[in-house]
């Protein structure tokens, strides 16, 4: 909603909730599985009657994009990802780190072997965070920009419950899915926020997509609400490029 004065005017843009989220319907079965939502945008492009595509993810998204640009590549023209984890143990261990940081804790060892505890002990830490009014600064510089993002879920959105659970409870989401990106050869832009202690400011050093540009933001986790300008010229100039 909010990137789309920034680019609507120059690109068509088509966007889409996943199943279970945001406006689109929850899933009977509660199929919330990786190949189902990567089917779910391929069978949507099927019904578009769209030849090829650019593919945009946004922090979980990124999953998404990677994914499906791997599995379709003949039907990717390129990819763009703002501020995306490819690797949610690595980002949820950032999380941690930053808010040990932030209360004056020493830095903890982590266990990756128990996904089970390590997820518990992870949500048991932004609950901690949260009591504190800590948390939402790893994803904002400024707390105005969260009320306006919140503002969007009072209109109607009722993202099913289960996909959350789902996604923090599947092995396969905790992949690292940076391992896909050295065999994308499709044009990739990475935005990154120099703030973003929410999927960390450093993350996207690990990808290894053999064409990619890389833009580095005064932001945190939301660059189209901290840097739009810079955000806007990033995404048109890589496009420009590519043509």
């Amino acid at each position: 909603m909010f990137a789309a004065p920034l680019l609507e005017d120059n690109l068509q843009m088509i966007y889409l909730d996943q199943r279970g989220c945001g406006r689109s319907a929850h899933s009977s079965d509660l199929n919330y599985s990786l190949s189902r939502l990567i089917e779910d945008i391929e069978e949507w492009r099927e019904h578009n009657g769209i030849n090829e595509m650019y593919v945009m993810g946004h922090s979980f998204g990124g999953i998404l994009a990677v994914n499906y640009a791997n599995q379709y590549q003949e039907r990717t023209k390129g990819i763009i990802l703002s501020n995306v984890t490819l690797h949610m143990y690595e980002s949820f261990e950032h999380q941690i780190h930053r808010g040990n940081e932030l209360l004056g804790n020493d830095r903890q060892e982590l266990q990756r072997d128990d996904m089970e505890g390590f997820i518990s002990n992870t949500f048991s830490f932004i609950s901690r965070l949260m009591e504190k009014d800590l948390y939402y600064t790893l994803q904002f510089d400024n707390m105005d920009n969260k009320v306006l993002l919140d503002s969007i879920d009072k209109e109607g959105i009722h993202s099913d419950p289960q996909f959350q659970e789902q996604v923090l409870s599947q092995k396969q989401y905790f992949q690292d899915f940076t391992d896909l990106t050295e065999n994308i050869v499709k044009p990739v832009l990475v935005i990154a926020g120099e703030r973003d202690h929410s999927v960390g400011p450093t993350h996207h050093t690990t990808f290894r997509f053999p064409d990619v540009t890389t833009i580095i933001l005064n932001s945190s986790h939301h660059p189209y609400l901290e840097d739009p300008i810079n955000y806007r010229d990033a995404i048109l100039t890589f496009l420009q490029t590519e043509k």
